[in-house]
């Protein structure tokens, strides 16, 4: 049975609730934009980068923006984008990374409230418990923990804004034009 559904007491608070929900919102924010990030490392439309990214979960996505960044510095020799930004994609990357730890205990937890100011998550894991699966499968979050989770998580988002406005942008609708030909281009052309 879940945690919080064993008593009233383990039910989480409506803070606790609200606490946990904003720190998921912005790491779903986050893993929108680094799929942005990554679309525009390749050089494709935002849209069109979607059915690549779409599938990836967030550590291959930051791993594949790491890949990404060492073709522009080594075969692109960062003549599309500079090393600086290179350098800050990776801190931002790096960043990210730090986040990832605790963002996948939160939404992969189960939580109940230990006291007004903390929770306590597992995973329930199977097998003979150890203290190294114990500290793995197991977390308390205080609700100071969670609100430094949600602030860091959306600085990081605003960030990754500034970061994806600075990437260059392939514009789906010039890409169209430049590429359409014979009856195709006629058409978007009389439309």
């Amino acid at each position: 049975m879940p945690l919080n559904h064993t008593s009233k007491f383990a039910e989480l608070t409506d803070v606790q609730y609200i606490a946990l929900g904003k720190a998921v919102v912005e790491w779903a924010n986050i893993e929108q934009l680094l799929s942005v990030v990554l679309g525009r490392l390749l050089g494709t439309p935002d849209f069109l980068a979607r059915t690549f990214t779409d599938p990836l979960s967030a550590a291959r996505l930051q791993e594949a923006i790491q890949e990404a960044v060492e073709i522009h510095r080594i075969r692109y020799s960062e003549r599309i984008i500079s090393g600086d930004l290179l350098d800050e994609i990776v801190r931002v990357n790096n960043s990210v990374t730090s986040l990832r730890g605790i963002r996948n205990k939160i939404a992969h937890f189960c939580w109940c409230r230990q006291s007004d100011e903390s929770l306590f998550g597992t995973s329930f894991a199977g097998g003979i418990p150890s203290p190294k699966s114990e500290r793995k499968n197991t977390v308390e979050l205080k609700l100071s923990d969670l609100t430094k989770l949600h602030q860091d998580a959306f600085s990081l988002v605003e960030q990754l804004i500034v970061l994806t406005e600075r990437l260059p942008h392939v514009d789906e609708e010039l890409l169209l034009s430049l590429h359409l030909t014979g009856p195709a281009r006629k058409t978007a052309q009389a439309g």
